[in-house]
């Protein structure tokens, strides 16, 4: 649509909007006010006009010079809620009826804020009766400032006739519709006092719609609202995604041609998300092939917007602003992606970019020659590694942020690996799982020899002098400081890989065991994948009662779950040895100790005669 034809609709659709949301307030108005003092829309216009034209266009990676129409592109989503798939149609009309109070949980990348931007600008196109309110949390600042200072602030930027005697009745009445983006950006200092008032907010003003945006995360103290979780893509969503997105037709063509089920199947980490479908797509043009490495995917992402940075008329190439070469931004970028991963920052404010590049530039010792500014634009407009929305910047996606630190810690060797990895907190828990999948991908020699088998050494060493018949326990306690037993159609399993006691360590001591039980775990896992033992749910000859007893005997267990019919479920039980030896715990223990064991000689017995091979066949040692 033409610029000035859609500047037309929108002032249109907003006119009518408020003339129809001043029949709503006015009615109100005249009940509490007899002279009419407080129409909302006094003031908040200007609020109004100016967010829905920042809804209405967004910008992408396929056009990064210039806003696209949000419209034009806009895929729906799919929530689940429990085990209910709602299409994006019915999650909306839900909000507005009987999910007043919902949270939006998704990865980065995945559409959230794209999605309340679709509702802000459907709540003026269609005349909805709220006024829609959106709140960016990443942008709150330290200190006393409440929530909804901070909101109320924000809406008198616009507007200094806006009051703050207008913003209250306006609660009171339920004229608000709140979108309440990125909850997960906030600082974990101020993380609790946010959850906390948003809480309280939806509590004192119950006919105001929230809608909270996250990633995925525990909400469990958010007892008055619904959890929808985001989708990524399915084939049917991404295809038509792509058919929408403005990309040469013949390219589109060749790539949806190559996208079948199959592969989409085979590759639909890379492309559950618009964004990475965009990346996808850029790469194939590239490359006429989708890598099967994720690491191997970010390194040809990144080379691509390196050369689309070149495409140029002619046969010069334009150079980058900070004049750097791709070599030293690309490693500048992996040392800012070191600097801020390891300080969980994602998000940055103009200081805090500069801040952070003008630290990476003095480890590679280029800060005397090389201006900050020149090297955040190159980050932003030559290669589209940071976006920028206003004084904001954020990583194109947290994965990259990943990629480039993991292959900082791979590529370096002046440090120690073990050293490196040692000094990242909470290394091996979920959330970066993908981060030491990405270091072992890049160079599985090197993660498996130089901190595996060092790590693995010592745990092989400690368990070697420990008799686990008869002290099950001592080994059970290096994974977790309890034990699970779970059923499944009437047979018994113990796990020690699926729960912990210490979900968050509140001290030195308690985040270095569970440090410890993290990288333990996570061998177990490797070790289990590799000897298909299924040490992760190791089976019991036990019925549900013989199980209750044992551990009632003993006074034992922490937690009990049972059926509807008295059955035990599941069960967490203390690292006791009479009980764990009673219910033949010590074979699970036994498994255990063989397994480690058999999985450090394979890996020194590998290693040892890669090297002599390598001393005869390539050194002549």
């Amino acid at each position: 649509m033409d610029k000035d034809l859609f500047t037309q609709e929108m002032d249109s659709n907003i006119t009518k909007f408020l003339i129809a949301m001043s029949k709503k307030a006015t009615k109100y108005c005249v009940a509490k006010y007899k002279n009419l003092e407080m129409k909302l829309n006094k003031g908040l216009p200007e609020y109004i006009k100016a967010n829905y034209q920042r809804c209405a266009y967004v910008r992408t990676l396929l056009e990064r010079d210039r806003p696209t129409e949000l419209d034009k592109i806009y895929e729906p989503l799919q929530f689940k809620i429990d085990d209910e798939i709602l299409k994006e149609d019915e999650i909306k009309s839900s909000i507005s009826t009987d999910l007043h109070r919902t949270i939006i949980s998704g990865y980065a990348g995945n559409g959230k804020t794209i999605f309340l931007k679709k509702i802000y600008k459907e709540l003026i196109d269609n005349q909805v009766n709220f006024y829609p309110i959106f709140v960016e949390l990443r942008n709150i600042s330290s200190g006393d400032q409440t929530l909804l200072d901070y909101i109320y602030e924000s809406i008198k930027t616009y507007s200094d006739n806006f009051t703050q005697k207008q913003f209250t009745y306006g609660l009171e009445k339920g004229l608000f519709y709140f979108l309440i983006d990125g909850l997960d950006e906030v600082s974990d200092s101020q993380q609790s006092n946010i959850q906390e008032e948003i809480i309280k907010l939806t509590l004192k003003y119950p006919d105001c719609p929230f809608v909270v945006t996250s990633r995925p995360n525990e909400f469990t103290t958010w007892e008055n609202f619904h959890v929808a979780h985001l989708l990524p893509f399915d084939y049917r969503q991404c295809q038509s995604f792509i058919k929408k997105i403005d990309y040469v037709k013949e390219r589109k063509t060749e790539f949806l041609e190559f996208l079948t089920e199959y592969k989409f199947a085979k590759h639909k980490e890379f492309l559950s998300n618009p964004l990475l479908a965009s990346m996808m797509l850029l790469t194939f043009d590239e490359y006429g092939d989708i890598p099967a490495k994720r690491h191997i995917f970010y390194e040809k992402c990144f080379q691509v917007l390196i050369k689309e940075h070149d495409a140029s008329k002619g046969r010069f190439l334009r150079p980058l602003k900070s004049k750097l070469s791709h070599e030293n931004l690309e490693k500048v970028f992996m040392y800012f992606c070191a600097l801020t991963y390891q300080r969980q920052k994602y998000g940055f404010n103009f200081q805090q970019v500069d801040k952070y590049i003008n630290s990476a530039l003095k480890i590679v010792s280029l800060d005397s020659i090389y201006k900050e500014n020149d090297i955040r634009y190159d980050f932003v407009h030559s290669v589209s590694l940071l976006l920028q929305d206003g004084d904001y910047f954020e990583f194109i996606h947290r994965s990259f942020q990943e990629y480039f630190f993991a292959k900082l810690i791979v590529n370096d060797r002046k440090l120690e690996l073990e050293n490196k990895l040692d000094n990242i907190d909470g290394l091996f828990s979920i959330i970066k799982l993908n981060f030491i999948a990405m270091i072992d991908d890049m160079d599985h020699d090197y993660f498996e020899t130089e901190y595996i088998l060092k790590k693995l050494a010592i745990l092989n060493e400690y368990f070697e002098s420990i008799d686990a018949e008869n002290k099950p326990e001592k080994i059970f306690e290096q994974f977790n400081d309890s034990l699970s037993i779970y059923s499944d159609n009437d047979n018994f399993y113990l796990s020690i890989i699926s729960y912990s006691l210490l979900l968050i360590p509140d001290n030195d001591k308690e985040r270095e065991l569970d440090n410890k039980w993290q990288f333990n775990k996570f061998i177990l896992r490797k070790v289990d994948n590799k000897y298909v033992k299924f040490i992760s749910n190791f089976s019991i000859n036990f019925s549900s009662n013989d199980i209750l007893k044992v551990t009632s005997k003993y006074n034992s267990c922490i937690a009990r779950v049972l059926n509807n019919d008295n059955t035990l479920k599941r069960m967490i039980i203390r690292l006791d040895r009479k009980t764990l030896i009673e219910l033949d715990c010590n074979k699970y223990a036994q498994l255990i100790k063989e397994s480690l064991n058999d999985y450090y000689y394979d890996i020194l017995s590998r290693t040892r005669k890669q090297r002599s091979i390598m001393d005869k066949e390539i050194f002549k040692n």
